[in-house]
């Protein structure tokens, strides 16, 4: 890998400001576009023992989220989960293994300080050189206090239980994958660092046989919780790259830039939704106070004085409670004009079991979507997936919805030029 260093005059930062026209979209808490920077408390990595015979509880590996541990009566345990900062919106997300002295069924609920239980349980054990997973569907959410109850059959060897399967949505999993690209047309930079020293990685695509070439943004991971929005980007990036005479073709007109984890620090610290400084990277794309987002915004404005590449499209990848597209208002001229409402259409025809739907914004919110526009005229969507998608769901969806983009933006392309 190599920094780029990327000093332009063109680009002026308006540093330690906070954004004024736009406050926060609904869901959001108060304060939330003030990226300047807030306090969090870190994480305590630490192994608890509780009970007898001793129950033990361990946060003490990557993305862990886990900040108390004790026994509550004779057969339940309570973990507490706490967000690095608050307020925050609701994404409590939680990791750690447990295991016992001896084999003991018990009763574990976790408990949330500062959100209520959202995701899941999903358990993950290794057994010598075998593993098993499985999700949990019998957990009792209590509605006085959002805590959520379920039994567990504890061993002498660690479990995993955590929001979501972290197999492959590691950062130390990215570096491997970042080091390991046989394809002569990828290209792998680094063009920041996090606020915590670690890498903002970007991969170019790039294969053209024009002299003008459309340029493809996809961003993803900027919440650290949101597993099943970089599980599709990832399916989706695979498409893109692959050996398919639809993809060979596509790369012969559009260069891919793509920044797979924008917040690793979130990620590797299992944070609920902010990066180091306790900021929503998502609501700082105005003013960029923080370095991962400044990091993209250096990387790319560039392509507004290369005549040989533009702007065509940006996907964000998210996850939430439904499977939706968040467009740019389709009153709002853009660059292709209304792709993502055209592109809506298809993937709702070719996957109508996903029951996606779609809700318009305008582009006063300081969000990744919209600087794309401002910057550079082009159309963007925030691209949310359902939390619980299956996996088999999201491999589907990730490489259908890459096809149909790819066809789109092919037609846009020789419709131009």
């Amino acid at each position: 890998m190599k920094l780029k260093l990327l000093l332009f005059v063109s680009i002026i930062l308006v540093s330690c400001k906070s954004s004024q026209e736009f406050t926060g979209f609904s869901y959001d808490p108060p304060g939330v576009t003030n990226t300047t920077g807030k306090e969090i408390t870190p994480q305590k990595r630490r192994t608890i023992g509780a009970g007898e015979p001793k129950v033990w509880l361990t946060n003490e590996f990557e993305s862990a989220r886990a900040v108390d541990f004790y026994q509550v009566n004779e057969t339940t345990y309570e973990v507490l989960i706490e967000p690095e900062n608050y307020p925050i919106n609701n994404s409590p997300w939680f990791a750690f293994k447990i295991w016992a002295d001896e084999p003991i069924p018990i009763q574990l609920r976790l408990a949330y300080k500062q959100g209520r239980h959202r995701y899941v349980p999903k358990v993950y054990r290794q057994m010598g050189s075998m593993s098993a997973t499985h999700i949990i569907n019998n957990a009792v959410y209590d509605t006085t206090n959002g805590s959520t109850t379920f039994g567990l059959y504890l061993e002498t060897e660690p479990q995993t239980i955590s929001a979501h399967f972290l197999d492959n949505s590691r950062y130390s999993e990215l570096l491997h994958e970042s080091r390991n690209f046989t394809q002569s047309f990828i290209e792998v930079d680094t063009v920041g660092f996090s606020n915590q020293n670690r890498a903002i990685i970007e991969y170019t695509v790039d294969e053209t046989k024009v002299d003008e070439a459309g340029v493809l943004v996809l961003l993803s991971r900027q919440h650290p919780p949101e597993f099943s929005g970089f599980l599709t980007y990832r399916e989706f990036f695979n498409t893109l790259i692959g050996d398919s005479d639809l993809a060979t073709e596509f790369r012969k007109h559009f260069v891919v830039k793509a920044y797979p984890m924008l917040n690793p620090d979130g990620v590797v610290n299992g944070h609920w939704r902010h990066n180091a400084k306790g900021v929503d990277l998502n609501r700082d794309w105005q003013n960029f106070n923080q370095p991962e987002t400044r990091s993209v915004q250096y990387a790319l404005t560039p392509i507004l004085n290369d005549p040989s590449k533009r702007v065509y499209y940006g996907i964000d990848f998210h996850s939430t409670n439904e499977n939706i597209f968040y467009p740019i208002n389709s009153e709002i001229v853009t660059t292709p004009d209304n792709l993502t409402q055209r592109w809506f259409e298809i993937v709702n025809a070719e996957l109508p079991e996903l029951n996606f739907v779609s809700e318009e914004f305008d582009t006063s919110s300081p969000i990744s979507k919209n600087w794309l526009f401002h910057t550079f005229g082009a159309d963007a969507l925030t691209f949310e997936v359902n939390d619980e998608l299956p996996i088999d769901q999201i491999q589907k969806l990730g490489v259908h919805s890459a096809n149909s983009l790819m066809r789109l933006l092919l037609e846009e392309w020789k419709a131009a030029n």
